[in-house]
């Protein structure tokens, strides 16, 4: 157990990590952010100057021979792995922004790693930290849902497509939608299903409007040159237990909801929709539905995460979002992609 002050650094110093994550840990007063890096050293100093006196450096590796117990990655997603696989062999603690790795044998290759020298290792889906999160959960362990036969998962938005190369540019992204905002509730999905294993994918991904000038982007005009991912992704999972699941994940489309981010579950005994928390059952032949409730509010389920994460490495307890239940999260979205390449089903990889 560790008894002083809990040394973070930070990799990755963007808006994810100034305005989010510098702030959750800050906000723990056994934490001391000790330094952080970014490839731009105005953007390090500016997350530098709001952790306090955190030691800058434009060279992750750098940051890596302090005295550290943990690093935070808040990199574009093809980064992670490399500074998270650095990170663990230099013997430090990793939470990483999602997704993880976008290949399984990236998920797998810093798994294995972090388990051997005994480290921890957390994605940091804060969606499992947010009230109407918990709720779910709770409902669901009680029993109430039953078994999962089928879920809905969709992450849609009208026209929010956000215009920064990490998230538009294929060699820093890995995906579109799919790494972006499917990962959450796909997540929170398989989560509240109690992760069954992924067989098999039937995928599409493609570019609909992101090329174009119809649709017009709540967040601005982006490099319609460098756009290298899907604006759209869908697929349909098999799971070994004989559970399925529809997969939807866009950045752009012609819907109301300027964003639609939800996760419904249908089992034998009742069934659930995420976020809104809403539940339908039978009680002794009677129809029952209501809204669940949990008692305690949660301003800030991404401060919970760094928290969870903070205490699980301090009191040697299991990582909170474990990556034998990420890999299957990846699994899936792995399999959409390669999917639409091969045109036909695939086999899911883990």
């Amino acid at each position: 157990m560790i008894t002083r002050k809990f040394r973070v650094g930070v990799i990755g110093c963007g808006g994810i990590a100034q305005v989010i994550h510098i702030p959750g840990w800050l906000n723990l007063p056994e934490v001391e952010i000790v330094g952080v890096a970014d490839i731009s050293e105005a953007t390090a100093r500016k997350a530098a100057a709001a952790a306090g006196t955190a030691n800058v450096f434009t060279d992750y590796r750098d940051l890596l021979k302090l005295d550290l117990d943990a690093v935070d990655i808040c990199t574009p997603n093809r980064v992670h792995t490399p500074a998270a696989l650095a990170a663990l062999n230099a013997g430090k603690h990793v939470l990483c922004e999602k997704p993880l790795a976008v290949t399984t044998a990236e998920v797998r290759q810093m798994g294995e790693l972090a388990d051997r020298k005994k480290l921890k290792l957390m994605t940091a889906q804060h969606q499992r930290f947010t009230q109407s999160g918990v709720a779910a959960k709770s409902w669901v362990d009680a029993g109430h849902l039953g078994e999962a036969y089928h879920a809905r998962v969709r992450a849609m938005r009208r026209a929010w497509l956000p215009p920064q190369p990490g998230f538009i540019d294929a060699k820093l992204s890995g995906g579109g939608p799919c790494m972006d905002i499917g990962v959450h509730a796909l997540d929170l999905c398989l989560w509240l299903m109690g992760f069954p294993k992924p067989v098999r994918v039937s995928g599409t991904s493609r570019t609909v409007f992101a090329k174009g000038k119809v649709m017009p982007n709540l967040w601005g005009e982006w490099d319609r040159k460098r756009f290298s991912v899907e604006d759209f992704a869908a697929g349909f999972v098999h799971f070994d237990n004989g559970a399925t699941l529809v997969l939807e994940a866009a950045w752009m489309s012609h819907q109301q909801e300027n964003e639609e981010l939800l996760a419904q579950l249908f089992g034998t005994k009742g069934g659930l929709k995420w976020p809104s928390a809403e539940f339908a059952t039978v009680t002794n032949g009677t129809f029952a539905q209501g809204t669940l409730t949990h008692p305690v509010a949660v301003p800030h389920p991404h401060w919970n995460e760094i928290a969870a994460f903070t205490d699980c490495v301090r009191n040697g307890k299991p990582s909170p979002v474990p990556w034998t239940e990420t890999i299957k999260v990846i699994g899936i979205l792995e399999a959409v992609y390669q999917s639409q390449r091969k045109g036909r089903e695939v086999t899911v990889r883990g």
